[in-house]
């Protein structure tokens, strides 16, 4: 008996402080942050006039919460709402469409299809495209050098200005000449990837989409088995002068920096598939989010269609999307060592803080600081 009451007092001393020296990485996420989140974030979209926008977080591999605020359409003449946004609810991603590509380079890498080594300057077209987007007034024409060996590896990673390999400067134009890379590697004119049978598209339905269960999701407006869809999705809004303005609707191919459509839902099945190993080997998920390092030794913050970045003791693998012209921003936000992930789908450019173009700054988002201090740092507003 005074064993029993020596091992009892030893776990009454002990097991509370035992308690709370586990890592937070284990915690689960409350109720009670989940109800300042949602309210904080609805606060924070209507100040960032959002019409819409639709949310989730993934916690452990799984949808921890998701839910939708404001209106996918409505008549920008009376305001009436007559389309609520759901976690369903899909929408242009813009840029985070980059996250796609990065991946299925590496699948098509390690299967022997392509080589990422291969220089893109010996695609039919490339020396017309370079030759106008260098002498142009175009920003992501500086300090592009026409007559250097541009790698595939070099445009995933965002290394072309400049002496190829040596910097990072985000390239969106670049990677819109992936699409056709692809065609070209696969034979067939590059005219095609602007066609009904984008063969990239094809390949992320084949090897992402389809794998990961993402029913909701298009890679390609020309996807007609996912015509719904396309149907459902929100309308996008420029915000002008206290007025809100219909863009035109979005009609477009997958080129690689921008072309599939998806919905919150489907993306933290993305996110799930991604960190339980499901559409890749463990040597291909290692490379994904490792970002590239120039030849002097510094780690630049881009890896492969993902930004990469410390922050306050923290690692972030991110992408935002923005597409002004069309009205829609997103945010796609990793957090590896805490096992947790915002995703953020918006019809309005609100979302976008203007990241720069040489480097990784997601911290200053409004909406990325509002998900570190509830869930990351622990901090109350």
């Amino acid at each position: 008996m005074r064993y029993l009451f020596i091992d009892l007092l030893f776990l009454l001393l002990f097991l509370p402080s035992l308690s709370f020296s586990q890592s937070s990485n284990d915690d689960p996420i409350s109720e009670f942050q989940i109800e300042a989140f949602s309210a904080d974030l609805d606060s924070l979209r209507k100040a960032n006039h959002i019409p819409g926008l639709a949310a989730a977080i993934v916690k452990d591999r799984e949808i921890a919460w998701s839910n939708g605020f404001g209106s996918s359409h409505f008549d920008t003449g009376d305001g009436e709402v007559f389309k609520a946004v759901t976690p369903d609810t899909p929408f242009w991603i813009a840029s985070v469409t980059k996250t796609f590509l990065g991946l299925l380079f590496l699948q098509l890498e390690e299967q022997g299809e392509i080589d990422l080594n291969d220089r893109i300057n010996e695609m039919p077209g490339w020396d017309n495209f370079c030759s106008w987007l260098a002498g142009s007034e175009i920003v992501f024409g500086r300090n592009l050098h026409c007559d250097a060996s541009i790698t595939i590896r070099n445009v995933l990673n965002h290394t072309v200005n400049g002496k190829p390999g040596t910097g990072f400067m985000y390239n969106p134009l670049m990677y819109s000449r992936l699409s056709r890379y692809i065609e070209y590697v696969y034979g067939n004119p590059i005219s095609a990837a602007e066609g009904r049978h984008n063969t990239m598209a094809q390949l992320v339905q084949e090897h992402i989409l389809g794998p990961a269960g993402m029913n909701r999701t298009m890679s390609s407006m020309w996807q007609r088995d996912k015509a719904l869809v396309y149907f459902d999705m929100s309308q996008g809004f420029e915000y002008n002068d206290g007025e809100y303005v219909r863009q035109r609707h979005i009609e477009r191919h997958l080129a690689g920096g921008a072309g599939i459509v998806s919905t919150v839902a489907d993306l933290a099945k993305y996110d799930i598939a991604l960190d339980s190993g499901i559409l890749a080997s463990d040597l291909v998920m290692e490379k994904l989010f490792t970002p590239a390092v120039a030849p002097v030794g510094t780690t630049l913050p881009y890896a492969f269609g993902w930004y990469v970045q410390e922050y306050r003791g923290e690692k972030f693998i991110w992408h935002a999307g923005w597409d002004e012209k069309a009205g829609f921003s997103a945010l796609f936000l990793k957090v590896p060592e805490r096992n947790l992930t915002l995703i953020l789908l918006a019809n309005s450019e609100g979302i976008w803080w203007g990241n720069p173009l040489d480097g990784a700054a997601v911290e200053k988002s409004e909406f990325a600081r509002l998900f570190m201090d509830r869930f990351v740092y622990g901090e109350e507003r």
